[in-house]
Protein backbone atom coordinates (compact mmCIF):
# COMPACT_ATOMS: atom_id res chain seq x y z
CA UNK A 1 0.00 0.00 0.00
CA UNK A 2 3.04 2.39 0.79
CA UNK A 3 4.21 1.19 -2.36
CA UNK A 4 1.14 2.56 -4.38
CA UNK A 5 1.17 5.59 -2.37
CA UNK A 6 5.00 6.39 -3.17
CA UNK A 7 3.58 6.05 -6.92
CA UNK A 8 0.79 7.86 -7.23
CA UNK A 9 2.52 10.88 -4.93
CA UNK A 10 6.05 11.01 -8.05
CA UNK A 11 3.26 10.91 -10.84
CA UNK A 12 1.30 13.68 -9.10
CA UNK A 13 4.72 15.48 -8.92
CA UNK A 14 5.55 15.28 -12.30
CA UNK A 15 2.54 15.99 -13.58
CA UNK A 16 2.58 19.04 -11.60
CA UNK A 17 6.22 19.88 -12.57
CA UNK A 18 4.92 19.47 -16.20
CA UNK A 19 2.79 21.99 -16.43
CA UNK A 20 4.47 24.44 -14.63
CA UNK A 21 7.30 24.10 -17.10
CA UNK A 22 4.67 24.79 -20.11
CA UNK A 23 3.57 27.63 -18.28
CA UNK A 24 6.74 28.91 -18.09
CA UNK A 25 7.93 28.06 -21.28
CA UNK A 26 4.04 29.95 -22.74
CA UNK A 27 2.93 26.22 -24.17
CA UNK A 28 -0.15 26.04 -21.75
CA UNK A 29 -3.51 25.53 -23.37
CA UNK A 30 -4.16 29.19 -21.87
CA UNK A 31 -0.90 31.09 -23.52
CA UNK A 32 -1.79 29.21 -26.94
CA UNK A 33 -5.48 30.68 -26.47
CA UNK A 34 -4.00 34.14 -26.11
CA UNK A 35 -1.01 34.19 -28.59
CA UNK A 36 -3.32 32.95 -31.45
CA UNK A 37 -5.81 35.87 -32.14
CA UNK A 38 -8.70 35.56 -34.83
CA UNK A 39 -10.57 37.59 -37.10
CA UNK A 40 -13.07 38.20 -39.93
CA UNK A 41 -11.54 38.82 -43.35
CA UNK A 42 -13.24 42.04 -44.96
CA UNK A 43 -12.80 43.90 -47.67
CA UNK A 44 -13.84 47.75 -48.35
CA UNK A 45 -16.05 49.09 -50.50
CA UNK A 46 -17.05 52.23 -52.43
CA UNK A 47 -20.11 53.21 -53.05
CA UNK A 48 -20.72 55.57 -56.59
CA UNK A 49 -22.54 58.57 -56.64
CA UNK A 50 -23.41 60.00 -59.77
CA UNK A 51 -21.82 63.60 -60.13
CA UNK A 52 -22.25 64.24 -64.07
CA UNK A 53 -25.30 66.41 -65.66
CA UNK A 54 -28.75 64.63 -65.29
CA UNK A 55 -29.43 62.56 -67.76
CA UNK A 56 -30.99 59.00 -68.43
CA UNK A 57 -29.17 56.02 -67.88
CA UNK A 58 -28.98 54.38 -71.54
CA UNK A 59 -25.90 51.11 -70.78
CA UNK A 60 -25.08 49.21 -67.71
CA UNK A 61 -21.60 47.64 -68.87
CA UNK A 62 -20.84 45.63 -65.84
CA UNK A 63 -23.09 42.98 -63.72
CA UNK A 64 -23.24 42.01 -59.77
CA UNK A 65 -20.26 39.91 -59.15
CA UNK A 66 -18.33 41.11 -62.53
CA UNK A 67 -14.94 41.93 -61.71
CA UNK A 68 -13.63 45.75 -62.89
CA UNK A 69 -10.33 47.79 -63.05
CA UNK A 70 -10.30 51.22 -61.95
CA UNK A 71 -11.19 53.64 -64.96
CA UNK A 72 -13.52 51.15 -66.52
CA UNK A 73 -16.60 52.34 -67.93
CA UNK A 74 -19.68 50.98 -65.64
CA UNK A 75 -22.62 53.35 -66.87
CA UNK A 76 -23.18 55.51 -69.96
CA UNK A 77 -25.99 58.27 -69.34
CA UNK A 78 -27.29 60.37 -71.92
CA UNK A 79 -27.52 63.67 -70.81
CA UNK A 80 -30.25 66.12 -71.41
CA UNK A 81 -28.60 68.28 -73.45
CA UNK A 82 -27.78 65.03 -75.73
CA UNK A 83 -24.38 64.57 -74.95
CA UNK A 84 -22.83 61.35 -73.62
CA UNK A 85 -21.70 61.32 -69.51
CA UNK A 86 -19.69 57.83 -68.27
CA UNK A 87 -19.90 56.48 -64.81
CA UNK A 88 -15.81 54.96 -64.09
CA UNK A 89 -15.19 52.64 -61.43
CA UNK A 90 -13.12 54.15 -58.52
CA UNK A 91 -10.95 50.92 -58.17
CA UNK A 92 -10.09 47.54 -58.76
CA UNK A 93 -12.96 45.27 -57.67
CA UNK A 94 -16.10 43.11 -57.84
CA UNK A 95 -19.55 45.23 -58.76
CA UNK A 96 -21.05 44.14 -55.46
CA UNK A 97 -24.81 46.34 -56.12
CA UNK A 98 -26.07 47.96 -58.90
CA UNK A 99 -28.81 50.17 -58.01
CA UNK A 100 -30.48 51.52 -60.83
CA UNK A 101 -31.62 50.45 -64.07
CA UNK A 102 -31.68 51.41 -67.94
CA UNK A 103 -33.90 54.09 -68.37
CA UNK A 104 -34.27 55.34 -64.67
CA UNK A 105 -33.28 59.42 -64.67
CA UNK A 106 -30.50 60.35 -63.13
CA UNK A 107 -29.43 63.66 -60.61
CA UNK A 108 -26.58 64.46 -59.27
CA UNK A 109 -26.42 62.81 -55.82
CA UNK A 110 -27.63 59.81 -56.66
CA UNK A 111 -25.73 56.42 -55.75
CA UNK A 112 -25.83 54.12 -58.43
CA UNK A 113 -23.17 51.29 -57.35
CA UNK A 114 -21.03 49.44 -55.29
CA UNK A 115 -17.42 48.52 -55.75
CA UNK A 116 -15.74 45.87 -53.59
CA UNK A 117 -12.22 45.94 -53.36
CA UNK A 118 -9.76 43.50 -54.00
CA UNK A 119 -7.57 43.94 -51.66
CA UNK A 120 -8.87 42.43 -48.00
CA UNK A 121 -8.19 43.34 -44.55
CA UNK A 122 -9.09 41.53 -41.00
CA UNK A 123 -9.01 43.62 -37.49
CA UNK A 124 -7.19 41.57 -34.76
CA UNK A 125 -7.63 42.73 -30.88
CA UNK A 126 -4.16 42.59 -29.47
CA UNK A 127 -2.44 42.74 -25.69
CA UNK A 128 -0.54 45.64 -24.53
CA UNK A 129 2.35 43.17 -24.25
CA UNK A 130 2.27 41.79 -27.87
CA UNK A 131 2.23 45.21 -29.97
CA UNK A 132 6.10 45.64 -30.12
CA UNK A 133 5.92 42.56 -31.73
CA UNK A 134 3.81 43.83 -34.35
CA UNK A 135 6.21 47.38 -34.90
CA UNK A 136 9.55 45.69 -34.90
CA UNK A 137 7.96 42.46 -37.26
CA UNK A 138 5.37 44.21 -39.54
CA UNK A 139 4.98 41.44 -41.82
CA UNK A 140 3.07 38.46 -40.36
CA UNK A 141 1.82 35.13 -41.62
CA UNK A 142 -2.45 34.87 -41.45
CA UNK A 143 -3.57 31.55 -41.97
CA UNK A 144 -7.36 30.64 -42.47
CA UNK A 145 -7.93 27.55 -40.72
CA UNK A 146 -11.04 26.26 -41.31
CA UNK A 147 -11.05 25.57 -45.03
CA UNK A 148 -10.74 21.76 -45.97
CA UNK A 149 -7.09 23.06 -47.72
CA UNK A 150 -6.10 25.70 -44.96
CA UNK A 151 -4.07 28.90 -46.42
CA UNK A 152 -1.49 30.79 -45.53
CA UNK A 153 -0.70 33.95 -46.78
CA UNK A 154 2.11 36.85 -46.20
CA UNK A 155 -0.04 39.95 -44.26
CA UNK A 156 0.89 43.16 -43.30
CA UNK A 157 0.42 45.33 -40.15
CA UNK A 158 -1.69 48.68 -41.83
CA UNK A 159 -2.66 50.28 -37.92
CA UNK A 160 -2.76 50.00 -34.60
CA UNK A 161 -4.96 51.91 -32.51
CA UNK A 162 -3.45 54.77 -30.65
CA UNK A 163 -5.50 53.78 -27.68
CA UNK A 164 -7.07 50.51 -26.45
CA UNK A 165 -10.62 49.41 -27.13
CA UNK A 166 -11.42 47.51 -23.92
CA UNK A 167 -9.49 45.46 -21.20
CA UNK A 168 -10.18 41.82 -21.21
CA UNK A 169 -10.50 40.06 -18.45
CA UNK A 170 -7.37 38.06 -17.34
CA UNK A 171 -7.84 34.15 -16.55
CA UNK A 172 -5.71 34.49 -13.65
CA UNK A 173 -5.32 37.37 -11.69
CA UNK A 174 -3.20 38.19 -8.56
CA UNK A 175 -3.81 40.74 -5.53
CA UNK A 176 -4.02 44.26 -7.44
CA UNK A 177 -3.30 42.89 -10.97
CA UNK A 178 -4.99 45.22 -13.95
CA UNK A 179 -6.93 43.39 -16.46
CA UNK A 180 -5.52 43.28 -19.69
CA UNK A 181 -5.63 46.54 -22.41
CA UNK A 182 -6.54 45.06 -26.06
CA UNK A 183 -5.78 47.13 -29.01
CA UNK A 184 -7.31 47.06 -32.24
CA UNK A 185 -4.15 45.87 -34.83
CA UNK A 186 -5.52 45.98 -38.48
CA UNK A 187 -3.74 43.74 -41.16
CA UNK A 188 -3.70 44.19 -44.73
CA UNK A 189 -4.43 40.54 -47.06
CA UNK A 190 -3.52 40.23 -50.10
CA UNK A 191 -6.10 39.18 -52.74
CA UNK A 192 -6.23 35.16 -53.18
CA UNK A 193 -9.11 33.31 -55.65
CA UNK A 194 -9.76 30.99 -52.09
CA UNK A 195 -10.93 33.95 -49.79
CA UNK A 196 -13.82 35.41 -49.68
CA UNK A 197 -14.72 38.16 -47.02
CA UNK A 198 -16.52 36.40 -44.14
CA UNK A 199 -13.90 34.09 -43.50
CA UNK A 200 -11.93 33.59 -40.30
CA UNK A 201 -8.34 34.82 -40.36
CA UNK A 202 -5.68 33.67 -37.40
CA UNK A 203 -2.45 35.04 -36.81
CA UNK A 204 0.09 32.81 -34.26
CA UNK A 205 2.29 35.41 -31.95
CA UNK A 206 4.60 32.63 -31.21
CA UNK A 207 5.93 32.52 -34.74
CA UNK A 208 6.85 36.28 -34.76
CA UNK A 209 10.18 37.36 -33.80
CA UNK A 210 11.06 38.97 -30.87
Amino acid sequence: MKQKWVLYMAIALVLIAGGWLLVAKGKDAVSQAENRKQGILDAESKTIVYDKKPGTLDQINAGIGDSVKKGDVLFKVRSKEGSEEEVLSPDDGLVNRIAVKPGEQLMPGMPVAVVQKTDYFTELYVQEGQIEKLKRNPNVKVRFPYLNRPIEVDGVVASIAAAPQFASLRMTREKGQADVSMFMVRISVPSNADLLPGMTAEVNFDEIAD
